[in-house]
Protein backbone atom coordinates (compact mmCIF):
# COMPACT_ATOMS: atom_id res chain seq x y z
CA UNK A 1 0.00 0.00 0.00
CA UNK A 2 0.95 3.89 -0.72
CA UNK A 3 0.73 5.55 2.02
CA UNK A 4 0.68 10.05 2.69
CA UNK A 5 1.09 10.76 6.38
CA UNK A 6 2.09 13.72 8.43
CA UNK A 7 3.61 13.75 11.91
CA UNK A 8 5.75 15.91 14.36
CA UNK A 9 8.90 13.78 15.82
CA UNK A 10 9.53 14.93 19.48
CA UNK A 11 12.82 13.63 22.02
CA UNK A 12 12.49 11.66 25.10
CA UNK A 13 12.83 15.79 26.99
CA UNK A 14 9.42 16.45 24.65
CA UNK A 15 11.59 19.04 22.29
CA UNK A 16 10.26 18.99 18.74
CA UNK A 17 12.57 17.41 15.96
CA UNK A 18 10.76 17.43 12.99
CA UNK A 19 7.71 18.02 11.55
CA UNK A 20 5.95 16.78 8.29
CA UNK A 21 3.20 18.87 7.38
CA UNK A 22 0.22 18.17 4.74
CA UNK A 23 1.97 20.19 2.58
CA UNK A 24 5.06 17.97 1.45
CA UNK A 25 3.75 14.76 3.45
CA UNK A 26 5.83 11.36 4.01
CA UNK A 27 4.91 9.57 0.99
CA UNK A 28 6.39 5.66 1.21
CA UNK A 29 5.46 1.86 0.29
CA UNK A 30 3.94 0.19 3.31
CA UNK A 31 6.24 -3.16 4.04
CA UNK A 32 9.18 -1.84 2.51
CA UNK A 33 11.09 -0.67 5.40
CA UNK A 34 11.41 2.59 3.92
CA UNK A 35 10.61 4.66 7.28
CA UNK A 36 11.67 3.57 10.64
CA UNK A 37 10.62 0.25 12.18
CA UNK A 38 8.10 1.56 15.12
CA UNK A 39 6.66 4.14 12.83
CA UNK A 40 5.75 1.77 10.49
CA UNK A 41 4.69 -0.87 12.88
CA UNK A 42 2.81 1.57 14.72
CA UNK A 43 0.40 2.87 11.87
CA UNK A 44 -0.24 -0.77 10.99
CA UNK A 45 -4.36 -1.20 10.41
CA UNK A 46 -4.88 2.70 10.49
CA UNK A 47 -7.44 4.20 8.05
CA UNK A 48 -7.21 7.42 6.59
CA UNK A 49 -7.74 10.65 8.77
CA UNK A 50 -6.64 8.12 12.07
CA UNK A 51 -3.87 10.28 14.38
CA UNK A 52 -1.78 8.52 16.91
CA UNK A 53 0.59 9.36 19.21
CA UNK A 54 3.39 6.39 19.02
CA UNK A 55 6.21 5.97 21.77
CA UNK A 56 8.98 4.19 20.16
CA UNK A 57 12.26 2.55 22.64
CA UNK A 58 15.60 3.82 20.42
CA UNK A 59 15.36 -0.11 18.92
CA UNK A 60 12.08 1.19 17.45
CA UNK A 61 13.15 4.25 16.00
CA UNK A 62 17.01 5.80 15.83
CA UNK A 63 18.75 2.79 17.22
CA UNK A 64 20.94 2.44 20.31
CA UNK A 65 23.73 5.51 20.38
CA UNK A 66 27.12 3.33 19.25
CA UNK A 67 29.93 5.25 20.77
CA UNK A 68 32.11 3.88 18.28
CA UNK A 69 30.37 5.66 15.78
CA UNK A 70 32.45 8.54 15.96
CA UNK A 71 35.71 9.85 14.28
CA UNK A 72 38.37 12.20 15.62
CA UNK A 73 39.98 14.34 12.16
CA UNK A 74 43.01 16.23 12.55
CA UNK A 75 41.87 19.84 11.60
CA UNK A 76 45.32 20.28 9.11
CA UNK A 77 43.31 16.87 7.20
CA UNK A 78 40.05 18.31 7.37
CA UNK A 79 38.91 20.91 4.51
CA UNK A 80 38.07 24.30 5.40
CA UNK A 81 38.42 23.38 9.04
CA UNK A 82 37.80 27.42 9.88
CA UNK A 83 34.27 27.26 8.41
CA UNK A 84 33.43 24.17 10.32
CA UNK A 85 30.76 24.44 12.39
CA UNK A 86 29.22 22.57 15.09
CA UNK A 87 25.82 20.85 13.39
CA UNK A 88 27.67 20.61 9.84
CA UNK A 89 27.16 17.60 7.96
CA UNK A 90 29.81 15.67 6.67
CA UNK A 91 29.80 13.00 3.48
CA UNK A 92 32.15 10.67 4.38
CA UNK A 93 33.55 8.28 0.93
CA UNK A 94 34.50 4.65 2.17
CA UNK A 95 37.67 2.89 -0.12
CA UNK A 96 34.23 0.75 -1.72
CA UNK A 97 32.49 4.22 -2.99
CA UNK A 98 29.54 3.73 -0.29
CA UNK A 99 29.31 7.30 2.13
CA UNK A 100 28.08 7.71 5.72
CA UNK A 101 26.98 11.19 7.20
CA UNK A 102 28.80 12.27 9.89
CA UNK A 103 27.75 15.56 12.37
CA UNK A 104 30.29 17.58 13.53
CA UNK A 105 29.64 17.67 17.24
CA UNK A 106 32.65 18.99 18.80
CA UNK A 107 35.90 21.59 17.93
CA UNK A 108 39.58 22.11 19.27
CA UNK A 109 42.52 23.70 18.08
CA UNK A 110 43.64 20.37 17.00
CA UNK A 111 40.93 18.16 15.92
CA UNK A 112 37.52 17.93 15.18
CA UNK A 113 34.62 15.51 16.74
CA UNK A 114 32.47 13.86 14.16
CA UNK A 115 29.07 11.74 14.88
CA UNK A 116 27.79 9.14 12.44
CA UNK A 117 24.96 8.47 15.24
CA UNK A 118 21.37 9.84 14.38
CA UNK A 119 20.71 13.23 16.54
CA UNK A 120 17.96 11.13 18.33
CA UNK A 121 20.16 7.50 18.80
CA UNK A 122 19.91 5.80 22.06
CA UNK A 123 16.79 8.24 22.90
CA UNK A 124 12.98 7.16 23.45
CA UNK A 125 11.00 9.30 20.82
CA UNK A 126 7.38 10.28 20.50
CA UNK A 127 5.63 10.44 17.07
CA UNK A 128 2.55 11.87 16.66
CA UNK A 129 0.86 10.82 13.13
CA UNK A 130 -2.06 11.63 11.21
CA UNK A 131 -2.54 9.32 7.99
CA UNK A 132 -3.56 11.43 5.11
CA UNK A 133 -4.22 8.47 2.42
CA UNK A 134 -3.67 4.98 1.52
CA UNK A 135 -4.20 3.77 -1.65
CA UNK A 136 -2.54 0.31 -3.65
CA UNK A 137 0.68 0.96 -4.85
CA UNK A 138 1.32 0.90 -8.44
CA UNK A 139 3.70 -1.72 -9.92
CA UNK A 140 6.21 1.72 -10.23
CA UNK A 141 6.36 2.39 -7.05
CA UNK A 142 6.63 -0.94 -5.56
CA UNK A 143 9.47 -2.11 -7.85
CA UNK A 144 11.51 1.27 -6.63
CA UNK A 145 10.34 -0.02 -3.08
CA UNK A 146 12.28 -2.77 -3.74
CA UNK A 147 15.19 -1.45 -5.54
CA UNK A 148 15.82 0.51 -2.44
CA UNK A 149 15.06 -2.52 0.08
CA UNK A 150 17.90 -4.00 -1.12
CA UNK A 151 20.17 -1.62 -1.89
CA UNK A 152 20.16 -0.60 1.75
CA UNK A 153 20.31 -4.83 2.39
CA UNK A 154 23.56 -5.37 0.10
CA UNK A 155 24.99 -1.37 1.69
CA UNK A 156 24.19 -2.10 5.29
CA UNK A 157 27.30 -3.70 6.22
CA UNK A 158 29.81 -2.17 4.42
CA UNK A 159 29.68 1.68 5.63
CA UNK A 160 32.91 1.99 7.61
CA UNK A 161 34.06 4.36 10.51
CA UNK A 162 37.59 4.14 9.30
CA UNK A 163 39.70 7.53 8.65
CA UNK A 164 42.94 6.13 7.58
CA UNK A 165 43.66 5.00 4.61
CA UNK A 166 43.62 1.53 3.32
CA UNK A 167 46.31 1.14 1.05
CA UNK A 168 46.56 -1.96 1.04
CA UNK A 169 42.93 -2.48 0.10
CA UNK A 170 43.09 0.79 -2.46
CA UNK A 171 46.51 -1.41 -4.15
CA UNK A 172 48.53 1.84 -3.36
CA UNK A 173 45.89 4.48 -5.14
CA UNK A 174 45.06 7.65 -3.47
CA UNK A 175 42.18 7.47 -0.74
CA UNK A 176 39.34 9.39 -2.82
CA UNK A 177 38.39 12.50 -0.56
CA UNK A 178 37.33 11.46 2.96
CA UNK A 179 34.89 14.07 3.58
CA UNK A 180 32.46 16.66 1.90
CA UNK A 181 31.03 19.49 4.12
CA UNK A 182 27.80 20.30 3.97
CA UNK A 183 27.23 23.62 5.70
CA UNK A 184 24.83 23.43 8.67
CA UNK A 185 21.87 26.00 8.16
CA UNK A 186 21.37 26.73 11.62
CA UNK A 187 25.83 27.21 11.80
CA UNK A 188 26.79 27.82 15.48
CA UNK A 189 24.14 26.06 17.11
CA UNK A 190 24.42 23.41 19.22
CA UNK A 191 23.75 20.18 18.12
Amino acid sequence: MAVKLTYRLFDEAGEQHDEITKREPLSYVHGYAQIIPGLELGIEGARVGDRRTLHLQPDEAFGEYDAEARCEIDRNDFPDAERASIGDELICTAPDGSECAYRIVEISESDILADCNHPLAGQHVRFEVEVLSIRKATDEELVAAMADMDERIVYADSIGYATEPDEEENHGAPEPPLVQLRRNPNAGSTP
